[in-house]
């Protein structure tokens, strides 16, 4: 063991003072730290923007005076961690509308700024380390085997008692201490930078899944290294090495990912979104009709409203009516029991319609995703993404989370009686409403103006107290750690069969 820490204390001196590495070391730092600074901005505009429609999305609901306006959007927080790894977090957006008329399948992105510029990918540390510093891993080890070989250190090692497995373990452990400890205080840089931030706040199991994505770092690039060991060990000059490294760096970083969504998009197509569009077009045209047909056959001028809200003139559709006659109150309650379970059912096709859409499209992102896994550069980003909690699978988990919190919120809705009473469009008392013939023979307006407010300003907020609140659920850690262990096995396990086959080439390989 002895002869492993020597070679590798070697290994580590050599580099670690080498010019190629100062530079390293200098990138990484301005790199880290400048993107890490880049993105904290970045993410206190989306914290901003959230904590305000927070507060517009409170405001709305105290407005609210009956349950046909009751709707209530939630939105998702921005993650600490995307000032790593922004992910698909500023794509994918963080806000739907729950309502008994809208099943949530899509959500639309806050923030302010020009949202044109959201075709630019952000350049975070992630992605940093995906593309440069792996080829930086490619420009210090290319020559490491070949390189030394070249020079006649090599077979000068190997004349002492030592053999090729140990010269071969301790040129790992060193090259790749050399090349950690750069990365590692340009990791720690940003560490201190998002801790100086008071408006970023990571708790326990974000720093610890902070700890893992240096992992996972690690992982990826010793991938790298020992490819570039490996191919340092088959070739014999160190030029045609690198040109091969290059190559197969070419190959893992962008033909693959890309290759692997090209053949997805032969394999599984996709229809198109404007089929979904007319068909969603054509059910709320069905819908229209429906609707239309019961109001023309129900229809009436004969009751007295005061400030009526309706869908059209004098058919019995209203979603707010400050006062009326007992009859008129019914009148509108009739239209509104056959409205709203139609709008409900329709609502529920419009959203199984665009569901099974997202399910085309997931399928065929799936298929991507299994064949981009021949890439470590991707499995890489995955994993970050992942742990990050800013990929596809958070977003997919809130979307879940908020059609749980529509169920929620119309049993609610249902408890308190707003599909089947008069509180649906008004909140008046129906026992305090005179009858028609009432109406007819007493002055209405002096009656109105001592039992219901002078207008709907003055209607008192419905009380929502009961009203369940949106909750994103158990923390998203555990969740985010178990779906990127896979990924995060795959790497450590693809470590294995590298070295393998690298001792069994160096094995064969000359040593002059």
């Amino acid at each position: 063991m002895s002869s492993i820490w020597i070679i590798a204390r070697r290994e580590f001196t050599e580099n670690i003072f080498s010019l190629r590495l100062l530079i390293g070391l200098v990138v990484c730092l301005a790199l880290f730290v400048a993107s890490t600074y880049v993105l904290m901005e970045d993410y206190e505009k989306r914290l901003n923007a959230h904590n305000a429609a927070e507060i517009g999305h409170r405001n709305a609901l105290e407005a609210v005076k009956v349950y046909s306006y009751l709707r209530v959007e939630v939105t998702k927080p921005p993650e600490p961690l995307s000032v790593i790894c922004l992910g698909m977090e500023r794509q994918l957006g963080s806000t739907v509308k729950v309502s008994y008329e809208d099943v949530p399948t899509e959500t639309k992105i806050l923030g302010g700024g020009n949202p044109l510029l959201n075709v630019f990918s952000a350049v975070d540390a992630v992605l940093m380390v995906q593309i440069a510093f792996s080829l930086f891993v490619i420009s210090i080890a290319y020559d490491v085997i070949c390189g030394e070989r070249e020079r006649g250190t090599l077979a000068l090692v190997a004349s002492n008692p030592v053999s090729k497995y140990h010269i071969l373990i301790g040129k790992y452990l060193g090259g790749m201490a050399s090349l950690l400890v750069p990365l590692a205080i340009g990791w720690i840089a940003a560490a201190l930078l998002i801790n100086l931030n008071p408006m970023i706040e990571f708790d326990p199991a974000e720093w610890n899944r902070f700890v893992l994505l240096f992992a996972a770092l690690a992982l990826y690039l010793s991938v790298f290294f020992l490819l570039s060991m490996l191919v340092s060990a088959i070739t014999g000059r160190s030029a045609r090495a690198l040109v091969w490294l290059l190559f197969l760096w070419i190959v893992i970083v962008f033909i693959i990912p890309n290759g692997a969504v090209y053949i997805a998009k032969q394999v599984r197509p996709i229809p198109s979104k404007s089929v979904v569009n007319i068909e969603s077009a054509a059910l709320r045209t069905a819908f229209r009709e429906k609707i239309r047909d019961y109001g023309a056959k129900h229809r009436s001028g004969s009751y007295f409203t005061s400030e009526r809200s309706v869908i059209s003139g004098n058919l019995p559709f209203a979603f707010h009516v400050l006062t009326g006659s007992r009859e008129a109150m019914r009148w509108y309650l009739d239209g509104a029991k056959f409205y709203i379970p139609h709008r409900i059912e329709y609502a529920e096709q419009i959203g199984n319609l665009h569901q099974e859409y997202y399910h085309s499209l997931k399928r065929q992102t799936t298929l991507a995703e299994n064949l981009s896994r021949l890439s470590p550069a991707w499995v890489y980003y995955n994993i970050s993404a992942g742990l990050s909690g800013t990929d596809l699978r958070r977003h997919e988990r809130f979307i879940q989370q908020a059609q749980d919190y529509r169920k929620a919120l119309m049993a609610y809705m249902q408890e308190q009686g707003a599909f089947s009473t008069i509180n649906w469009f008004t909140s008046v008392n129906l026992n305090d409403m005179p009858s028609q013939a009432g109406l007819a023979e007493s002055d209405e307006d002096a009656f109105f103006a001592n039992v219901t407010p002078k207008s709907w300003d003055d209607v008192e907020r419905l009380d929502l107290s009961g009203m369940p609140v949106f909750s994103g659920g158990p923390a998203w850690g555990n969740v985010a750690l178990g779906g990127a262990l896979p990924d995060l096995v795959y790497l450590m396990i693809l470590n294995i069969p590298l070295f393998l086959i690298t001792g069994a080439m160096f094995l064969k390989s000359e040593m002059r």
